[in-house]
């Protein structure tokens, strides 16, 4: 039997091309670009680990780094509420309405900040973790102080949103752009509206203990989901 070794190679359909890009919150090594086609060096030695190459389609590092700005915001919000939820369900202030609502929405941000973590990795990006900033005072007072300061919350976090879906766009990052629109957007303008009804409701009661406590049970009652009732958690 016979072998012959053909001179002439194959002719590709397309040329794919894979960009490397590299955090700027570390050390600035130079990007490495590879193309499809390249000989392959079976059984060789194995190379550095990590290798440094990190594999993505136009994820351009301005996008990777106010996407982990919006991660760290986010996070802002998740501690924020937490602190809330701590406060509320203190035993000298006992609102079950206000610790659970509070509860529900730390874990939301906490689950918003973790899709941006998963994205940017998905990207072939660096995540790159920040300092969460502590709310200065965490005597919240009453009902109105803490949902006043929710709602600048939730409109800070959909600026944020905006300004990182126009670096998106300014890239013409199709896939960002549409993560954010499609997948935050909406509710958050949700949250801004329910949140923002609320403190209305609570500037017309004031902090009367009657009005206290009926907003508090209704707030239990329409807007906290069962699993994060805490008096039923505790049957």
């Amino acid at each position: 039997m016979k072998y012959f070794l053909m001179n002439s190679k194959p002719q590709s359909n397309f040329n794919l091309q894979t960009q490397h890009y590299t955090s700027r919150c570390k050390d600035d090594s130079s990007s490495t670009s590879s193309n499809a086609g390249d000989p392959v060096e079976c059984g060789s030695l194995p190379g550095l680990w990590p290798t440094g190459n990190r594999v993505n389609f136009r994820f351009h590092p301005d996008t990777e780094a106010i996407m982990n700005r919006q991660f760290a915001t986010e996070m802002k919000a998740f501690y924020y509420y937490l602190s809330m939820a701590g406060y509320f369900g203190r035993v000298d202030v006992a609102l079950p309405g206000c610790e659970s609502f509070f509860k529900q929405m730390h874990h939301e941000e906490h689950g918003h900040a973790l899709r941006f973590f998963d994205y940017i990795k998905m990207r072939g990006g660096l995540v790159n973790l920040c300092s969460i900033e502590a709310p200065m005072n965490q005597d919240w007072k009453c009902p109105l102080n803490a949902f006043k300061v929710a709602l600048e919350l939730e409109l800070e976090v959909a600026e944020k949103l905006v300004e990182t879906n126009n670096i998106a766009e300014k890239y013409k990052d199709l896939n960002a752009s549409d993560f954010i629109v499609t997948g935050f957007m909406e509710d958050q303008m949700k949250s801004v509206n329910d949140i923002g009804r609320l403190v209305t409701v609570l500037s017309g009661v004031g902090d009367q203990a009657l009005g206290r406590f009926m907003f508090d049970k209704d707030l239990l009652d329409h807007y906290v989901m069962p699993e994060f009732n805490i008096l039923k958690k505790k049957k």
